[in-house]
């Protein structure tokens, strides 16, 4: 038994070493196995770092390049701004000015003074659009059989509302000066029958919305017992010479008209084109009236203007002559004086450029650049306004159409307060000049004239060398290759063989220097569809391919939609 138990002890404890050593063994193969793992893993992390590299370089030398932002279609020839522009007319001021007054309505006659029917008024107030103007209205009575306060409640009467006041009652506007106490005297009023007198006025704002101002004193009447209205013309004046500013205009020159009783009222400049002997006088209301020639109003000035400079509209002898009005009606005729042109100004200036239009508070504004002229000089510019395109983009239609505007050479902006809340209107500048030429409105054309084209690189890519980017163009019928023009920026530098760039966005004056688009660069690139020989029509289509020296090239398929009315089409 003893002999047995100790054999059994002894193979126990040899399986137990058997079995110790088993595990070190084990032990130490998850090590090394641990130890080649991380040694594997090391080699796999340092094997893709230079992969990604490797990657990322022949993404940098094969992907890389132009990354295109966004296409426009230009419609007007080498990119030149268009005469017409549209805007939405926003709310508008469709409130009618506050207050107003007219409080003393007085006849001045004493039968020394020239006889005049003196009006006081405090003018109203507009916080919308601003006052514009004042109407004043006239009406009179002459019945004998009445009293003068009966007859003036008579005339009153035919002044109590808007609708009343017919362009018949009409007497005079006036530029307004709003809240200020202002005075009117009508020396056109009559007193050899004892008329009566009543009186209106209006303000009106620059959308167009009247106030009938109260009236504290609205009447007079004139007393038949004195005739001492002013019913002598005006005295004095004198047309002078004449004098050649250049080959095309002339200056005329005369000695202003006095009144010693009303005061001249204006002066007005005509052109006749013959010969021209003393006017036609006749008698309106006791006042002395001119009955005018066919002739062109040049003209119409204050007391004190003496010269101006005309430019005739053809070769030959010419003839000016002006009439003075006094503020009573009474009318004279200055002389005249003429002047051969032997050549004229038949070149109409440049086109106003920039003209935009946008809304403002109740109204939209319309802005543009000076126009030029050779020959003479820019006169005016007149603002067309219409809810048709076609209305405005011939000058033989705007020449006999009423302009919305008349305005001097040194404006260059317009706000319209008149339009209906909402609608779309179209709007033209046209500058004219002293010869009366109109500038001819620059229009959209029927196809795309100039392409121009934002582009960036490609995010990572190197920088992309304008110099050697070649850009191919087709329309299926006309195919071009196109170089950069580094000599002329802008649309101007656009040709048939070459695109020309703006800078956009140019950090450093990178690409200024060098040429070179890099990463937060953006310019825009111009292609002369017209010149390239292109025939991009509404529903046709073209393909662009940008090729960088380095990079993949970025190719661009473009669908021209309907053309409409704007110079500027979305392409992509």
């Amino acid at each position: 038994m003893g002999l047995t138990k100790l054999k059994t002890g002894l193979r126990g404890d040899r399986e137990a070493d058997i079995g110790i050593g088993t595990l070190i063994i084990f032990i130490a193969i998850v090590l090394v196995s641990a130890i080649a793992a991380s040694l594997m893993l090391y080699a796999a992390a340092l094997l893709q770092q230079q992969a990604q590299k490797t990657v990322d370089d022949s993404v940098s030398e094969v992907s890389g390049g132009i990354s295109v932002v966004n296409i426009a279609g230009d419609r007007n020839p080498d990119g030149a701004s268009t005469s017409i522009v549209s805007g939405y007319m926003p709310s508008r001021d469709d409130q009618p000015p506050g207050g107003g007054s007219l409080w003393n309505t007085t006849a001045t006659s004493d039968g020394v003074s020239p006889l005049g029917i003196l009006l006081n008024w405090t003018s109203a107030l507009d916080y919308g659009s601003g006052l514009s103007e004042e109407i004043v209205y006239r009406t009179s009575v002459y019945d004998p059989t009445n009293g003068a306060a009966f007859n003036e409640q008579v005339a009153r009467n035919r002044l109590l509302s808007l609708e009343q006041l017919t362009p018949a009652y009409e007497l005079v506007r006036l530029t307004a000066e709003a809240g200020t106490n202002t005075q009117y005297v009508d020396y056109t009023a009559r007193d050899d029958n004892s008329t009566s007198y009543a009186y209106a006025v209006v303000g009106v704002d620059r959308a167009g919305n009247r106030v009938l101002y109260s009236s504290v004193d609205s009447s007079a009447s004139t007393d038949d017992t004195t005739t001492d209205e002013d019913l002598m013309a005006p005295v004095g004046g004198s047309m002078t010479n004449t004098a050649a500013v250049d080959d095309y205009s002339v200056a005329i020159f005369w000695v202003p008209a006095s009144d010693p009783d009303s005061g001249v009222l204006v002066q007005r400049l005509y052109r006749a084109e013959y010969p021209l002997g003393a006017l036609t006088t006749t008698t309106a209301d006791g006042r002395t009236v001119l009955s005018l020639p066919t002739a062109t109003l040049l003209l119409q000035s204050n007391d004190t203007a003496s010269s101006y400079i005309d430019a005739p509209p053809v070769p030959g002898t010419h003839v000016y002559f002006i009439v003075a009005q006094d503020r009573s009606g009474n009318e004279v005729m200055l002389g005249s004086v003429s002047y051969t042109a032997d050549t004229a100004d038949e070149i109409a200036p440049t086109v106003a450029g920039g003209v935009t239009a946008r809304q403002d508070m109740q109204s939209v504004l319309i802005t543009w650049e000076g126009a030029s002229d050779a020959e003479t000089s820019v006169a005016k510019y007149l603002v067309f306004r219409s809810t048709s395109y076609s209305d405005l983009d011939s000058v033989e239609e705007l020449m006999t159409a009423t302009p919305l505007a008349e305005l001097d050479a040194t404006a260059r902006a317009y706000s319209d307060f008149t339009g209906a809340t909402g609608r779309q209107y179209y709007y033209a500048v046209i500058a004219v000049d002293l010869a009366d030429n109109y500038a001819q409105p620059v229009t959209p054309s029927n196809t795309i004239q100039m392409i121009e084209i934002k582009v960036e690189t490609v995010p990572g890519s190197k920088p992309i060398l304008f110099t050697s980017l070649m850009i191919e163009i087709t329309d299926g019928e006309t195919d071009a290759t196109l170089f950069f023009n580094p000599d002329t920026p802008g649309a101007k530098g656009a040709d048939a063989y070459r695109y020309s760039v703006e800078i956009l966005r140019d950090l450093d004056d990178v690409f200024a220097t060098t040429y070179s688009l890099v990463d937060s660069g953006l310019v825009k690139i111009f292609i002369d569809a017209g010149e390239v020989g292109l025939n991009l029509h509404a529903q046709s289509s073209f393909s662009l391919k940008f090729i960088p020296t380095i990079g993949q090239p970025t190719l661009e398929e473009c669908q021209i939609p309907y053309l409409g009315a704007y110079r500027y089409i979305n392409l992509v």
